[in-house]
């Protein structure tokens, strides 16, 4: 199992990689080191944390005003524009906007750090299938228990739906709402999470700010006023942002992220439920129930730390030539 020491190194001194490549990423480095390099950069991190959420805002503002239009051509009264309904068209723009945060991130880390998009992926530059499969095979069920068992401890409000919004909503939360989360997943446990990580001297101090920040930002952008809410989005950001880092990418994290995402839309559908309530982040909503996610997602990262204690965390692969170099087993 690898240790966090501060006085070893866990990336090479450039992010553009030990050969100087633009844009490749450094051999042996885990998912949060791999934007460090021998200065910290802060302001540049700062930079790449401003523009993400400028992203963030100005996507979101952008789809709004789009949604706003659309619903107004046909004649529906959209929270957008200072109405009552929450319509299908809010919904698809609404989750349709942060879903942009998944090539933005990949164009402010090529543009910020000359590092490939694509390695917001994984350690090894991809999405990884067999990751995705084994946590939607083992973890997506789980999650569908709790959020059933949430559902009948902390029942929403109902409200009045007609057919065809209901249809439509659903084809928006199976097609959209996934790239939503995985969206949150490139911003936070990709970009953020690397580029706090980088400011890092070492491996403990580097993963405590990868950490931290990410779960911070991460709580700080659903804007609640609730003790309990808040509690839960720092939890989950500590938990994903650990699991990034063992698993060495994003997959298990985004397949957690839209797990959440999707079951709890649908059940709300299936429930009738009032969607603008269910959506309240204010003061006093939120109640001690909210530590069963807390305590599930520190079984589920205790988990996936325990599977992966022999390896210790994943870390990006070492080039031919660097492999050929090392001595064959056996040699002297």
């Amino acid at each position: 199992m690898a240790h966090l020491s501060e006085t070893s190194s866990a990336a090479p001194s450039s992010a553009g990689g030990s050969e100087g490549q633009p844009g490749s990423v450094p051999e042996g480095a885990p998912y949060h080191r791999v934007l460090a390099e021998e200065k910290r950069r802060i302001g540049r991190g700062i930079l790449a944390i401003v523009l993400l959420h400028a992203g963030l805002v100005g996507f979101g503002v952008a789809f709004a005003q789009l949604g706003g239009q659309v619903d107004l051509l046909l004649g529906r009264d959209s929270v957008v524009t200072s109405g009552t309904e929450f319509t299908p068209v809010t919904m698809a723009t609404t989750y349709a906007s942060t879903a942009l945060l998944i090539p933005w991130s990949m164009l402010i880390q090529r543009w910020l750090y000359g590092v490939k998009g694509g390695s917001l992926h994984s350690v090894v530059g991809a999405f990884r299938p067999a990751v995705l499969g084994r946590a939607i095979l083992f973890l997506a069920p789980v999650w569908a228990i709790y959020m059933t068992v949430f559902a009948a401890l902390e029942p929403s409000p109902a409200g009045s739906w007609a057919v065809a919004d209901l249809l439509l909503m659903f084809a928006v939360t199976i097609v959209v709402v996934p790239l939503q989360s995985a969206g949150e997943e490139y911003g936070y446990r990709g970009l953020i999470f690397r580029v706090a990580g980088s400011w890092g001297r070492g491996p403990r101090s580097a993963l405590t700010l990868g950490v931290v920040v990410s779960a911070v930002l991460f709580a700080t952008i659903h804007l609640s006023t609730d003790v309990w809410l808040n509690l839960q989005f720092l939890a989950v950001g500590v938990a994903f942002a650990l699991i990034t880092w063992r698993t060495g990418g994003i997959e298990t994290a985004v397949v957690l992220h839209a797990a959440n995402n999707v079951l709890g839309l649908l059940l709300a559908l299936a429930l009738h439920a009032d969607l603008g309530a269910s959506t309240d982040r204010s003061s006093g909503v939120g109640s001690v129930v909210y530590l069963i996610p807390v305590v599930l997602l520190a079984v589920i990262t205790a988990a996936v730390w325990y599977r992966t204690r022999r390896d210790g965390p994943a870390v990006t692969p070492m080039r031919a030539s660097s492999q050929d170099a090392l001595p064959t087993a056996g040699a002297r």
